[in-house]
This record gives structure tokens, C-alpha cells and sequence, in this order.
């Protein structure tokens, strides 16, 4: 039995959830949390597929399940927070997963032990289960990285509290108290300064951006595991060159502890490049795709 609570986010996607209740029922949590959006407003489809997703999550095990289940479709962002603001109103730490990711066993050891390693550690604020860098170039376990990947991760109460979506300080926060501290060059300070304007002005949640600014705000880092522990399944076919950063799952047990609590420069050059790095059709078109379901 699994003792760290687990909380599932889950939608209209029947087979992929089912893929993910399968390792949780390997797994076997002790206390597993479910919630699912609500469906599109008159659509039957949709409303079937929800359902039906709702129902894939029937333990066998000795098991205390809660849910949170929506009538209203509020879209991926609004969603997460509610999810995780719900979730952290019950327990003070545990691990996210999402109905299109695919975790290894391994993650739920890694997820626990370093729960239990930094929780009184207000340095480490995100334990991330994937690292979309193609080589293992270290010789521990894991490192620290500004940027917390949220395909699968682990976290605290006391770390997502004060989280906001809406950004309301943003006008007021000066970005030049995080740009010594996260932020290599100029032109990545100035990225990401004009990329938070942007989502402020054009009113657009894009929760995983939000949570970017509420670590840096607070001064967190996050933990990225040395080899990748989560499969995203939820990339869309045109994305080849975000598909390709999502690399096979590999064991990371027996864990090495990294003594060092340092920013991994070179991992997070390569994240700013490689990933982050859209332009602002990129970035609004995702956000629609996100609530729209263009896609």
C-alpha cells in the first residue's frame, strides 16, 4: 500500500485514463483523489465521454477515494487550480498526475522520498517527474532547475499556497528580484517579462506559466529528475518538435541524494530553447486550444 496521496485530473479522455488507473492500481495509493471537468454545455458526446471517464476509477484495493466531480466545464486551467486547491484543502503534500500522462513505478518512490527529504526545505518548491533533456549527463539522481514541469510532479500545501492565477501583483512585482536569481541572460529575463505581460493583458490562463511566477515570486526550485519518469501523451500529432522532447521512461531507484542545491544552468538554457521559447501566435493559440478545443 502506497501511502502518499495521489490526486488524478482528468477530463473526456476514456483510454488514456484507463492506461493511468491501470499504474495506480499497481501502485495501490491509500487515499487517491479524482477530479474531472465538467463536459461541454449541450453536448451529448461529450457529456458521454466525461461519464465514461468518471467511471474507469473503481479500486480494488483498500482504498479511500474522494471526487470532485464538475457539471460545469470550466477548461484545463481553471480546472487544475480548482483540482489542487481542493486537494491541498485535505492533505498537506502529495503527488498530481493528469489523464494523459503515464507515469513509471519508480516516480511514486522518487515522489516520497524526496516529500519526505525537503518538506521542511522551503528551497525546493516542486518535485518534477520528467526531464526532456535527451542525455543523462549527471551523476546523481536529480538537480534543480527554475523551470517545475508539470506533466507529473509532487509538492506541498505550504508551496502552492498564495498561488493565483489572475497574477493580480504582477503589475506591482518587480521582475529584476528574480532576474539575478533564475535567469542567465538578458534576453531570457526579457522573455519571460513580456511574455507575463502579455497573458496579463489578453486576460489568457495558462496555469502552467502562472505556477512558473508563483515559484519565482516565492523563490522556489524544482527538483527534475536525471532520467525521464513520465510519459506526456498528450502532445498533438502537428507538434513534432514538442513530441520529440518527450523521452522514454527509464528506472531512477535506488536514489542518489544531491547534496547541492544549485540552478542547473545548462538543463535550463536548454528548457528556455528548446521549449519555452514560442512566439506570441504560439502561445495565444495554445491558450485557445486549451479552451476551445480547436484541436
Amino acid at each position: 500500500m502506497f501511502d502518499v496521496p495521489v490526486l488524478a485530473i482528468v477530463y473526456n479522455r476514456v483510454t488514456f485514463t484507463h492506461d493511468l488507473f491501470t499504474v495506480l492500481h499497481k501502485v495501490k495509493p491509500a487515499r487517491l483523489y479524482v477530479a474531472a471537468d465538467g463536459p461541454l454545455e449541450n453536448d451529448r458526446i461529450d457529456c458521454q465521454l466525461c461519464l465514461e471517464t468518471r467511471c474507469v476509477f473503481m479500486p480494488e484495493w483498500d482504498c479511500e477515494m474522494k471526487t470532485l466531480f464538475f457539471d460545469k466545464h470550466y477548461g484545463k486551467s481553471q480546472m487544475v487550480v480548482n483540482a489542487i486547491n481542493w486537494f491541498f484543502e485535505n492533505e498537506p503534500e502529495g503527488i498530481v498526475l493528469f489523464d494523459d500522462t503515464l507515469p513509471n513505478l519508480d516516480f511514486f518512490t522518487y515522489c516520497k522520498e524526496l516529500l519526505d527529504l525537503y518538506r521542511d526545505d522551503t528551497r525546493i518548491a516542486h518535485i518534477g517527474g520528467c526531464n526532456i533533456y535527451k542525455h543523462n549527463l549527471w551523476d546523481k539522481s536529480y538537480f534543480f532547475s527554475a523551470y517545475p514541469h508539470t506533466w507529473g510532479f509532487a509538492t506541498w500545501r505550504n508551496r502552492w499556497e498564495g498561488f493565483d492565477l489572475n497574477m493580480k501583483d504582477l503589475e506591482s512585482f518587480d521582475f529584476n528580484e528574480i532576474s539575478n536569481k533564475y535567469f542567465f541572460k538578458s534576453k531570457v529575463f526579457n522573455f519571460w517579462q513580456r511574455r507575463y505581460h502579455l497573458l496579463q493583458k489578453n486576460n489568457v490562463d495558462l496555469w502552467e506559466y502562472q505556477y512558473f511566477f508563483h515559484l519565482w515570486k516565492t523563490g522556489g526550485l524544482s527538483v527534475v529528475p536525471s532520467v525521464n519518469l513520465v510519459n506526456n501523451r498528450g502532445f498533438r500529432p502537428q507538434k513534432r518538435r514538442l513530441r520529440r522532447l518527450n523521452r522514454p521512461v527509464q528506472p531512477i531507484l535506488p536514489l542518489q541524494i544531491n547534496t547541492e542545491i544549485m540552478q542547473d544552468e545548462k538543463y535550463d538554457r536548454f528548457a528556455f530553447r528548446r521549449y519555452y521559447r514560442k512566439d506570441k501566435l504560439t502561445l495565444l493559440s495554445r491558450w485557445l486550444n486549451e479552451n476551445f478545443f480547436i484541436d
